[in-house]
């Protein structure tokens, strides 16, 4: 007798069953003329690259915008909710969230005035909004940038990272990397040096390195 399926193996089968829907009805490849499969693949590619890059913008201004709450409210996360209920709490809400609030790059701003992140950092999330922005208002972005080029000179890619296209695996692959590490040290190796750094003026000792 076969045993029932847990509930996790029958939401697997059903985000499996529901992910192909998907794919099947806006990458089908069962066209006959091979150009409009190699046409239809590119699209598929497309999608996924720009998939990858806002999904890493996204978590990364989530996770900018929850720093920045805890920092001006002077509260850990988890009681950040309870202090939001409060008037300086949703005074900082519109100011982070919704129609006219700050946008990624007043976000950064903030968070460097406020020692959050350093320069270094933000100039690499500055280039990750770039691309956000390329993917988000380009269709086609296997495309060269033709613009101050003269029709002779080699075209970059229109997402281009630390001289690659974004389009190569190891590209994309590094971006995430790299975008995710400087965020990390920002989050918890800038609070922990400033720790340290005030544990060693207060006491005349040397912090743990």
């Amino acid at each position: 007798m076969r045993r029932p399926l847990s509930t996790v193996e029958r939401k697997i089968r059903r985000l499996t069953r529901e992910i192909a829907e998907i794919d099947a009805f806006l990458h089908d490849v069962k066209e006959r003329d091979r150009s409009l499969v190699a046409g239809t693949l590119e699209r598929k590619r497309d999608d996924i690259v720009r998939g990858a890059v806002l999904q890493l913008h996204t978590a990364i201004e989530d996770v900018l915008t929850s720093y920045l709450i805890c920092r001006v409210l002077g509260v850990k996360a988890d009681a950040r909710t309870r202090k939001m209920r409060t008037r300086p709490g949703r005074a900082l809400r519109r100011m982070l969230y919704g129609a006219g609030s700050l946008g990624f790059d007043m976000k950064l701003n903030f968070a460097v005035a406020l020692g959050l992140l350093t320069e270094p950092t933000q100039r690499k999330l500055m280039e990750l909004n770039t691309l956000r922005n390329k993917c988000s208002h380009n269709w086609l972005l296997r495309v060269p940038t033709r613009h101050g080029r003269r029709p002779r000179q080699k075209k970059p890619p229109l997402l281009l990272w630390r001289g690659g296209d974004l389009h190569q695996f190891s590209v994309l692959k590094s971006i995430c990397g790299e975008i995710w590490t400087s965020v990390c040290q920002a989050v918890f190796e800038i609070p922990r040096l400033k720790r340290r750094a005030k544990f060693e003026a207060t006491s005349g000792l040397q912090g743990p390195r």
